[in-house]
């Protein structure tokens, strides 16, 4: 049987908590019980990694806000996910590059059209903001 290096903490980080416990009780008091407490915890899907609906609308570009900002750092690039339900969609995706008054700029960059895609690499940078695509052709479409 191998112990991993990983197994081997854990199990001296339990022994240690059982001898810091044992340790704390009072001098003569008698030993008590174990607590067998169980505390259950419900996980959700991160609302930020789920996928997130969206329509586009013919003829026109519509857009599309994720609704969980990202927090960006120096060099940072995003990539984008989607895949149509109905339509052939064409998307552009925000990106963002160095200028403007604030020190960066939107930059609208084109993923291109098809039942579904990636699109990798999108500069970020140094800003917090929503991910968000543009939408043109009729269709539904999840995007991530």
């Amino acid at each position: 049987m191998t112990i991993t290096r990983k197994f081997a903490s854990g199990a001296i980080a339990v022994a240690s908590v059982a001898a810091l416990s044992a340790a704390a009780a009072p001098a003569g008091a008698a030993p008590k019980a174990a607590d067998t407490t169980v505390t259950t915890v419900a996980l959700k899907a991160n609302p930020c990694t789920s996928w997130k609906n969206a329509v586009g609308i013919p003829g026109k570009w519509s857009k599309s806000k994720y609704g969980c900002a990202i927090l960006g750092r120096p060099g940072l690039k995003v990539t984008y996910r989607w895949a149509a339900e109905r339509g052939t969609p064409c998307i552009k995706v925000k990106g963002f590059v160095k200028g403007g008054p604030k020190g960066f700029k939107t930059k609208w960059y084109n993923a291109g059209c098809g039942k579904s895609g990636f699109i990798k690499n999108v500069p970020w940078g140094n800003v917090a903001a929503d991910r968000e695509i543009q939408i043109k052709g009729a269709s539904l479409l999840k995007w991530r």
